[in-house]
């Protein structure tokens, strides 16, 4: 079941996948162990970046997941140099069917967080609760409604203010649509002052498009438009392309700029991915990335 807050990977599923991280160089493993503690194996896998300038940019993280047949979980540890450790795990094996709960570790420069959540699922329903031991500082709420493609949703945040009360953040709303070829969805965000657009369709086994808009408010504008082709099923091949921009007030307006990604899969468990983006009005500023992928 969907949670309200990923309502639109449906709609949005072609941005964001296609390399298009420019400007980045990096090396991913992967691996899995033997089965541990009786549950299953751990999957690890590392990751570097920065190889190219290492007195500028180096970065390394290693990454794990493992469960266990009781229902207990370590859905995510990371652990990355200059971003500190992240650790989430969670336990889905209540009396009660479709619900589950997670605690987990945020620590950074000294600060650590404790993040928890209670959620509740069906075949039509949703909700969840999550807020941050032991300040208590924000809580958000959120209820979700499908039904033969169509996904209702709403969210409610609540922040702590300077008062240390708390006080509504935002309530966004969403409504979205599946349906075979194509899916589309709204979502209306900032106390309801802005509304997203977004959609994708099929057109063929081997070409996809999207479309993402903003509607303006107080001089916000975005807008994305995304196409992804597949190389035929020999190559293993995608390359998609980007034209976006987005303004703002109080910032400088982002120019807007053109980006193609390749991600191609030579053989199994390799993944090779390039990325370019290619600022309209001055196109000589173009940057790159690489990415490779073994496990």
């Amino acid at each position: 079941m969907t949670q309200f807050g990923d309502f639109s990977k449906a709609t949005n599923d072609l941005f964001g996948k296609s390399g298009f991280d420019a400007g980045s160089t990096k090396v991913k493993t992967s691996f899995k162990t033997a089965p541990v503690l009786g549950g299953s194996a751990v999957s690890i896998s590392e990751e570097i970046t920065g190889f190219d300038n290492f007195a500028s940019g180096f970065s390394g993280k290693i990454s794990a997941k493992w469960k266990h047949a009781c229902g207990f979980s370590v859905d995510k540890f990371d652990n990355s140099v200059g971003k500190g450790t992240v650790l989430e795990t969670s336990y889905s094996k209540f009396p009660i069917a479709g619900l589950s709960a997670s605690c987990g570790i945020k620590s950074k420069a000294g600060k650590t967080e404790y993040p928890l959540s209670c959620e509740y699922s069906n075949d039509m329903l949703a909700a969840k609760f999550a807020t941050e031991a032991s300040t208590l500082k924000s809580c958000t709420a959120d209820l979700c409604l499908s039904s033969e493609g169509i996904m209702v949703g709403s969210s409610l945040t609540l922040t702590q203010g300077k008062d240390s009360k708390l006080a509504v953040k935002d309530y966004p709303i969403s409504l979205s649509y599946s349906g075979g070829l194509y899916t589309a969805g709204v979502e209306a965000t900032d106390k309801l002052k802005s509304f997203m657009l977004l959609g994708n369709a099929k057109v063929s086994s081997d070409l996809a498009v999207g479309a993402k808009f903003l509607v303006p408010d107080a001089g916000k504008e975005s807008c994305a438009l995304v196409g992804v082709y597949k190389v035929g099923d020999e190559f293993n091949t995608k390359v998609a392309c980007q034209f976006s921009y987005e303004t703002g007030v109080g910032k400088k307006d982002k120019e807007k700029s053109i980006d193609v990604g390749v991600t191609t899969k030579p053989l199994k468990g390799v993944e090779a991915v390039c990325a370019l983006n290619v600022p309209v009005a001055n196109a000589a500023k173009y940057t790159y990335g690489l990415g490779l992928t073994l496990g």
